[in-house]
């Protein structure tokens, strides 16, 4: 990927917006390195390897594949906590099995034309085993697949829908256009049930820069001299950023890769790796969701829209400009993946802030689109840290 500049590589606070749970930082989350480093992936990285191949050969948007993520995560994190209480009342229950179970069980959902690929995995997993091993497999994966499915029948009420039904595109100077004979992506996003927030508007910013003030002038400037005068490094980052191996094409895929890379890495167990996992990818969901609510709310018009000598790198998204959705999803996982992993923090978040300003660079977003969604993700980022600190399973609301 492109090498990320010297001064988008920062140590940021994080910040609040808005009303949170909590008044105070969460503590620190230190992960060390911890016995001898594994020699295979545990299941729970295995499993998000697995979907992520799924982002490649089926045609899915972000906003489909975050909650996928989400969910997935949760569904393993769940299990892998259940098949270790199992274990301290037995018999004994394997962990990898119960989130290879529970894995099966939820992107079969998600990814219904797979489910007969999902299974033969975990019988595949299963007939590796010795007579004992085969005991504690089955009881785990009986285990992952009861919790796979309370997760599934959560996320079928969380209002998570593509619909438009109620929805006007308002018409006004400044206002966003949508694309001839396209519906806006994902307008109801913001009504959708979160994880850890009590609202998709628990984090909404306040209103961009007026259209036609001074301060919005002079955003709309920059993203039109960037796009005059933008160098290789510039288009380079804007066009990983949306490839199908960066952000848009494969949604949470990149910063699940990231994830599961820095698990290995630190040689984390199944239950270790699942909560880092599920932490990020619920806490990117949210993020997600509030910044649907805040691009619905304010239905900012798009900078090669307010000026069509504006020429971009990359496409232009079918949704209003403020905030980034890229900004906000990568700095809320960046953020929780340094609470976790802090010798990487400044590399970490150096990757949120340039995701952010990649789409700057690009053409389509201001320069205070990326600053708000860097403030979402982070403050999504501190509500999760602070609500999923200690072991504890997570509960399906």
């Amino acid at each position: 990927m492109p090498r990320v500049p010297r001064h988008l590589i920062v140590s940021a606070a994080v910040a609040f917006l808005g009303c949170a749970d909590q008044t105070t930082a969460p503590p620190p989350v230190l992960l060390d390195r911890e016995g001898e480093r594994l020699r295979k992936s545990t299941a729970t990285v295995e499993w998000n390897a697995i979907a992520r191949a799924q982002t490649l050969t089926h045609a899915i948007g972000q906003q489909f594949g975050s909650r996928t993520f989400a969910y997935l995560s949760l569904a393993q994190y769940n299990a892998a906590l259940a098949a270790d209480e199992r274990e301290h009342r037995g018999p004994d229950a394997s962990a990898g099995a119960a989130v290879a179970g529970a894995s099966a069980v939820l992107l079969a959902s998600f990814y219904p034309d797979q489910a007969g690929y999902f299974d033969s995995l975990v019988q595949a997993q299963r007939g590796s085993r010795d007579h004992d091993q085969a005991r504690e497999f089955a009881a785990g994966e009986a285990l992952g697949r009861a919790v796979g499915a309370r997760v599934v029948a959560r996320a079928a009420t969380d209002g998570f829908t593509s619909s438009t039904a109620g929805v006007t595109v308002p018409v006004c100077p400044g206002c966003w256009l949508s694309a001839p004979g396209k519906d806006p992506v994902f307008p109801l996003l913001g009504q959708m049930r979160p994880f850890f927030m009590r609202t998709g508007s628990q984090f909404r910013p306040g209103p961009p820069p007026a259209f036609g003030s001074a301060t919005y002038l002079a955003a709309l400037h920059e993203v039109r001299q960037i796009a005059d005068t933008r160098t290789h490094e510039q288009d380079s980052i804007a066009k990983f950023w949306a490839s199908p191996g960066g952000f848009t094409a494969v949604a949470q895929a990149y910063n699940n890769q990231i994830a599961t890379d820095e698990i290995t890495r630190f040689s984390l167990d199944d239950r270790r790796a699942a909560r880092v996992l599920a932490v990020m990818n619920m806490a990117s969901m949210d993020a997600f969701i509030a910044c649907h609510d805040a691009k619905y709310i304010y239905w900012l018009i798009r900078p090669p829209q307010a000026d069509p000598g504006i020429v971009l790198a990359i496409g232009l998204p079918n949704h209003p400009s403020y905030p980034s959705n890229h900004a906000c999803v990568t700095g809320s996982s960046m953020e929780v993946l340094a609470a976790f992993f802090p010798s990487d923090a400044a590399r970490l978040r150096g990757l949120a802030e340039q995701a952010a300003i990649s789409r700057i660079f690009g053409g389509i977003h201001y320069r205070f689109d990326a600053d708000t969604g860097l403030k979402i993700g982070r403050a999504a980022a501190a509500l999760a840290l602070w609500r999923m600190h200690g072991h504890r399973p997570f509960p399906l609301r």
